[in-house]
């Protein structure tokens, strides 16, 4: 018959197991979980402002620059309503050709769609008219949140082409509360050979209905456009 142990001997084991049990936990997988650390900053991947994103799928940069043609007397810029008839951008844009001798002249077609617009020929009607050596064209506003966006590409082009070969800019729609879905991807690469320059991303006070800008806000785009177009540059 075997001895029971002593009664020290059960008290030791005891002790030592309660000693060694943290160790077996945390081998285990137990106890606090550990602090994780933060990425390192090359595995943190960058910010990308979405609409950079679509003019650079849109092949085309957001500002393509196109030299300022040498004596140029007469600027035509047909635009919609943001473009102001007398006031807002056209009175403008007007003070500065006029500081330069050239004659400048807006024409606004309110609530003007691409599509209508460029099935109007109203453009080719004013181009005749005028005969002007520049054109201008700020268009789209009134399309910027259709839902099919795609579906004006071929209405851009129509109006490009009915310019006739003359040195165009196309200045982009201003931005509004509710998303663009897509078209000033399409406006970017569409508008070519025109020269094309963006308005999303300028932030200016506006009038009361959020859209059109005040008087002051259009000197500030105007301020915009007109480093674009760079008419003061030295090959003028």
């Amino acid at each position: 018959m075997m001895r029971r142990p002593a009664w020290w001997l059960v008290l030791a084991a005891l002790a030592l197991l309660a000693v060694a049990a943290p160790f077996w936990s945390r081998a285990r997988g137990g106890g606090r979980a550990p602090v994780a650390e933060p990425l390192p900053a090359a595995a943190q991947a960058p910010a990308v402002a979405a609409s950079s994103v679509s003019v650079a799928d849109a092949g085309r940069a957001a500002d393509a620059r196109v030299a300022w043609p040498l004596a140029v007397s007469r600027v035509l810029h047909v635009g919609d309503s943001t473009l102001g008839f007398t006031q807002g951008l056209a009175l403008e844009m007007s003070k500065r050709f006029e500081a330069l001798g050239i004659r400048y002249e807006a024409h606004t077609e309110a609530s003007a769609g691409l599509h209508t617009f460029a099935t109007s020929k109203k453009l080719e009607e004013l181009i005749r008219e005028k005969s002007p050596d520049v054109v201008l064209l700020t268009l789209g506003m009134n399309n910027l949140t259709a839902l099919h966006a795609e579906q004006y590409e071929e209405d851009v082009r129509a109006i490009v082409e009915q310019v006739g070969g003359r040195p165009c800019w196309w200045i982009g729609p201003l931005s509004i509360a509710r998303p663009d879905n897509g078209l000033i991807a399409i406006l970017a690469r569409a508008t070519a050979p025109c020269g094309w320059t963006s308005s999303y991303e300028l932030v200016i006070e506006r009038q009361p209905d959020a859209i059109h800008p005040t008087q002051r806000g259009a000197s500030r785009w105007a301020d915009a456009v007109w480093t674009a177009l760079g008419p003061t540059s030295p090959d003028r």
